[in-house]
């Protein structure tokens, strides 16, 4: 639905009464950066007068209606209603009030609608997003209400509010008496109110600590794009913690405090013009020329590019293993075990080859690791940008459109004969550093990630390839790529088949053949054999342990404790066992599945509550029974 039918769509909605009168709501503030804004205070009367509507949604005016206006006596000539200002105004035309865009709560962005009407015509309200919270909060008091209280002060009841196309920064505190008198016109926002108070009253159960609005989600995370100039400079602003299809405009006032993230962005948008500006006139044989591999350079100590900190003595072997693999152009396993920082390795080698100017490089890892990457690229890399590829299809659609390329302004320059001068092409407009995806984005979006031409690409938890006819396996072969390493704790795991398909990903001219490979390595027991296939591998896999490595460490100690299960664990035990569902079911809960009777045995030793129907439902018997439980444990 496009800006103009939406913000009609947001003030056609209520009813008005002739003579209100107004007092300024000033913004809540939740958070830190939830400022109290002066311009931008919402407008609501709490009067208690509920007149009929002058105009009524959905029935039809007449020309002569609609050039009759309602005359406010309390209107502010030619200025706007909230702040006084009398340039740039919006006109009601339904009323004379008039108001600056910016001024309205939700603020109104451009592109503006032909006809609007005024939040004291038509309530906001049906463009309300979610309701977050319930409490009641001081306000200002009419004349009458202060004479009757005795003071200007009183308490109501108030909702906090997100609105339609607005981020978090910009919800509000709406007093009670608005939604009341929005029912009778919009009966699904009593629906909306009386979820969220079903929403609450489920909460109220639970021991976490409800928030309304966590700090991140109006913590600036990136900046997507930019539109307009001055005060009305806008920034598409992805939030923490929140998703590409929550990114919003923001003005540029409004995220003042992100100062490095702005910055942030205008470095990445001048390398675009730096890019453009060396490739406008540049010959492809120049071009060709730089991808050659340079000479191998290696680091004697911790680069300084790096800001996490320094590199571990086997780190910076690693570091130099990968960058020499690069210069001599192959393929490569960094086999490290778990925990020697294989992660830190790869994003040093990546920010290596980014002090060369090369780029874009693909990262594959597992979605539950993706956080974690993108986390140690902001440590130790954070000069890079660094893009993860995650979400719905429309979070996708977002990064797709404003992350990966740089829009295409310039124009295309005919091919000459001499010097064969070409324009900008969509691999010259790609924007990020490092792209970091997961096995399913692979698959799925192909036919985005596929074109594009590849520097390095890692995968992490590489021996998810052992298995040749496996998607992923096809889908990343497709894939072109200058350079790949793959990311792998344990690169044999059951038979030397599986080390030859990884090593076949790698390079599949050198490992061709599973057939010969077996011929040739028949009885690995033999110590002719195993010095063979390590001098094989040695150029293309790396691998240390943390005996090796990490001599500084203290011994390992393990402490075995032997303890007894109690009476109710041994009984769901047996029952486990036999499967004598009449038991695990007794309590009349869902019948638990046995499919990996292993798994539901480890459940029941670690506590018997992890059961399905085995806690039970009276309070204090639970409470009881749990201290029985836990004082059995630890006396052990």
């Amino acid at each position: 639905m496009s800006q103009p039918m939406l913000a009609t769509q947001f003030w056609n909605a209520m009813t008005a009464s002739k003579n209100h009168t107004l007092y300024w709501q000033k913004m809540a503030s939740l958070v830190e950066r939830l400022r109290v804004r002066s311009d931008r205070r919402p407008i609501y009367n709490l009067d208690e007068s509920d007149d009929e509507a002058d105009t009524m949604p959905g029935k039809s005016r007449t020309k002569k209606e609609q050039i009759q206006k309602i005359v406010r006596t309390d209107v502010k000539d030619e200025s706007c209603q909230a702040c006084g200002g009398d340039s740039n105004l919006l006109y009601c035309e339904t009323c004379n009030y008039a108001y600056h865009p910016k001024c309205l709560v939700p603020p109104l962005k451009a592109p503006l609608p032909i006809s609007w009407r005024c939040p004291e015509c038509v309530s906001p309200l049906n463009d309300i997003d979610k309701i977050l919270d319930c409490e009641m909060r001081p306000t200002v008091a009419d004349d009458k209400e202060a004479s009757k209280l005795g003071s200007k002060q009183v308490f109501v009841k108030q909702y906090l509010v997100k609105w339609k196309g607005l981020s978090y920064l910009h919800c509000t505190w709406v007093p009670e008496k608005e939604f009341l008198k929005a029912y009778k016109a919009y009966p699904r926002l009593k629906t909306k109110v009386n979820n969220f108070h079903r929403q609450m009253s489920s909460m109220t159960n639970s021991e976490d600590e409800y928030v309304a609005i966590r700090p991140e989600w109006t913590t600036v995370d990136r900046l997507l794009a930019r539109r307009g100039d001055g005060e009305e400079r806008e920034y598409l602003v992805k939030w923490k913690e929140l998703p590409y299809d929550e990114c919003y405009w923001e003005f540029e006032s409004d995220i003042s405090s992100f100062q490095h993230e702005i910055e942030r962005f205008r470095i990445v948008q001048s390398r675009h013009k730096k890019s453009s500006s060396k490739q406008k006139g540049r010959p492809i044989e120049t071009t060709e020329s730089n991808k050659k591999a340079k000479e191998f350079q290696q680091y004697e100590s911790s680069p300084e590019f790096l800001s996490g900190g320094s590199l571990h003595p086997y780190q910076l072997e690693g570091l130099n293993f990968l960058r020499f693999a690069w210069s001599k152009q192959t393929h490569v396993i960094l086999a490290d075990e778990m925990g020697l920082g294989k992660t830190i390795q790869s994003i040093a080698f990546l920010a290596s080859l980014f002090e060369e100017n090369v780029s874009p490089h693909l990262v594959v890892a597992p979605l539950s690791t993706l956080r974690n990457w993108e986390r140690e690229f902001a440590t130790w890399a954070p000069q890079m940008n660094v893009v993860m590829y995650v979400g719905g299809a429309q979070a996708r659609a977002i990064i797709r459109e404003y992350e990966l390329f740089f829009p295409n302004n310039l124009k295309k320059t005919k091919k000459k004969k001499s010097g064969q001068m070409v324009g900008e092409s969509k691999q010259d407009r790609i924007k990020f550093d490092v792209l970091l995806t997961s096995y399913e984005m692979i698959n799925m979006d192909s036919a985005s990630l596929k074109p594009i031409k590849w520097e390095c690409m890692i995968v992490d938890e590489g021996h998810r390839l052992k298995n040749k006819d496996s998607k992923l396996f096809s889908s990343l072969k497709q894939y072109s790529s200058r350079h790949r390493v793959l990311l792998t704790g344990t690169p044999l795991q059951n038979n030397l088949d599986e080390l030859f398909m990884l090593m076949h990903f790698l390079d599949a001219g050198k490992f061709g053949s599973l057939e010969e490979f077996q011929q040739e390595f028949e009885d690995i027991s033999q110590e002719e054999q195993v010095s063979r296939l390590h001098k094989m591998l040695a150029p293309h896999l790396l691998r240390r342990v943390k005996k090796d490595v990490m001599t500084e460490l203290p011994p390992k100690k393990e402490l075995i404790l032997r303890v007894e299960l109690s009476s109710k664990q041994k009984e769901y035990y047996k029952a486990i066992l036999t499967r004598n569902f009449q038991i695990l079911t007794r309590k009349g809960g869902a019948q638990i599945s046995l499919i990996n009777v292993v798994m539901e045995l480890r459940k029941l030793c670690c506590h018997p509550f992890m059961l399905e129907g085995v806690e039970p439902e009276d309070n204090n018997e639970f409470t009881k029974y749990a201290i029985f439980l836990d004082s059995q444990l630890y006396d052990c």
